[in-house]
């Protein structure tokens, strides 16, 4: 796991450098074995003497690790194909006086870690935690809100979504991707991954509806600011053969999974609380060398002012780690952030178009705080080396278009890096707009719906 780990980190770095880890390899692993056959050729062939002398004890073990990892793949891809899923539109009500609290605290209801049960259970079937999907989509410029989760929970959500919404309608659907006749000759594709800042704990929050206001009644609400009119206005102005989605694919966060086996300890709460103490000890710092070069104070004073680390802090690093802890206390999601916008090639306006720029600048900055959300796992290459053969990037918008297909982000061998949202941070990004919104494109329940009087008359049959 640590090994695991610690790849992951060389392999950022090398993304970081715009080189191709698989052409890299052909690369460095013949040289080195030139360098080493060149500068002590006894010493190689002593080293490939060890290796077959020692293969009753490293092999076992080698096939024994590659044969549980193949396992692990196999088992959950049955539990993921077998699994029955349903896809669910959401209509809003004409007339929306909530606020995003109450989609916050329907997120918070589904917040459910349970479904893994027994080491057996993860193992033998297969099982790991429930996946959600909750979605903006845009169908030549019909703009919706969509859930994909499995069927056995359906009547659930629907009860929790009525209890919220009791004017909202809510109707099981085809999925609306696999509805696109997608292939490369007569569709284009861009889509990109999105996450958090690399250089703040996951505990960051961006800027939730509460900053923006929305938490507070108003009788003006045409005066509030809702951060989603930007995305529902760009999905809006979709055309003919043109199809745009946002996912935000999450589970519950709970204890970290790696082939069947539990990692000790939470990082979600480490890598938060040392970037906390990391503050502190620098704000400490900083009031010490105050105390030494203007105060002129001896040691002795100058560990007593750096003792006082939090009244140290400026007003900012306060309200930054107020956040942080806030949000801590606050149910947490592990999620892949996923936008994918498809289009017949003549009507396809991605990386050298309008789409794509909209949604860097216009809809994720709004929310840029303590945190951000830019753009990682973009389609597209920067250097010729990084796709010499011109394959690469057609195997990715295949690949991309598949993941988003199946909702595919967790678990061997999807796994990717995940974010960590907190409720309030996705209702925040994914909740329905008050009345005020007026977006052409998205489509609400056409009028109040209501059950008949008590005291209407019925006529009878005598009558």
């Amino acid at each position: 796991m640590l090994l695991h780990d610690t790849a992951r980190i060389l392999e950022d770095k090398i993304k970081r450098m715009a080189l191709n880890i698989v052409w890299l390899s052909f690369i460095i692993i013949p040289l080195l074995a030139l360098l080493v056959v060149g500068t002590d050729p006894a010493a190689f062939a002593a080293f490939l003497s060890a290796l077959v002398l020692l293969s009753p004890v490293w092999l076992p073990v080698f096939l024994i690790v590659i044969l549980w990892i193949a396992w692990i793949q196999y088992i959950r891809h049955k539990f993921w194909y077998t699994s029955d899923m349903v896809v669910i539109y959401i209509q809003p009500p004409p007339e929306i006086t909530k606020s995003p609290h109450a989609m916050e605290i329907f997120l918070t209801a589904l917040f459910h870690t349970g479904s893994e049960t027994t080491f057996l259970n993860r193992v033998w079937q297969g099982r790991f935690r429930n996946t959600w999907s909750i979605e903006l989509a845009s169908v030549e410029g019909r703009v919706g809100f969509y859930m994909h989760l499995r069927r056995m929970w359906k009547d659930s959500i629907e009860t929790r979504l009525y209890g919220q919404y009791p004017e909202a309608k809510i109707t099981e659907v085809e999925d609306y991707i696999a509805k696109i006749p997608f292939n490369l000759e007569e569709y284009d594709m861009w889509c990109g991954e999105f996450g958090k800042q690399a250089i703040k704990p996951g505990a960051a929050p961006v800027k939730t509806y509460i900053d923006f206001g929305l938490d507070k009644d108003t009788d003006t609400p045409e005066t509030t600011v809702d951060p989603i009119i930007n995305m529902l206005e760009i999905l809006s102005s979709l055309g003919k053969d043109e199809y745009a989605w946002m996912q935000i694919i999450m589970r519950a966060h709970a204890k970290e999974d790696y082939f069947g086996f539990y990692r000790f300890g939470d990082p979600f709460k480490k890598e938060a609380e040392e970037y906390i103490r990391g503050k502190i000890a620098s704000a400490a710092k900083r009031a010490k060398e105050i105390a030494a070069e203007q105060l002129m104070a001896d040691e002795t004073q100058q560990a007593q002012i750096a003792g006082r680390g939090m009244t140290m802090l400026t007003e900012e690093e306060k309200n930054e780690i107020a956040a942080i802890e806030r949000n801590m206390n606050k149910p947490v999601y592990e999620c892949g952030l996923r936008v994918c916008y498809v289009a017949k090639k003549e009507r396809f306006r991605g990386i050298n178009g309008a789409f794509f720029y909209r949604f860097f600048d216009g809809v994720w900055g709004p929310y840029n705080r303590i945190a951000g959300i830019p753009g990682r796992g973009l389609i597209g290459f920067d250097y010729p080396w990084e796709d010499p053969l011109k394959f690469r990037k057609s195997r990715m918008k295949e690949l991309l278009y598949f993941h988003s297909k199946h909702r595919a982000f967790f678990y061997v061998p999807y796994d990717q890096k995940h974010e960590y949202f907190s409720t309030e941070e996705l209702a925040t990004i994914w909740h329905f707009p008050d009345s005020s919104v007026q977006t052409p494109g998205l489509e609400r329940v056409a009028a109040r719906r209501a059950e008949a009087p008590a005291n209407l008359p019925v006529q009878t049959q005598e009558e």
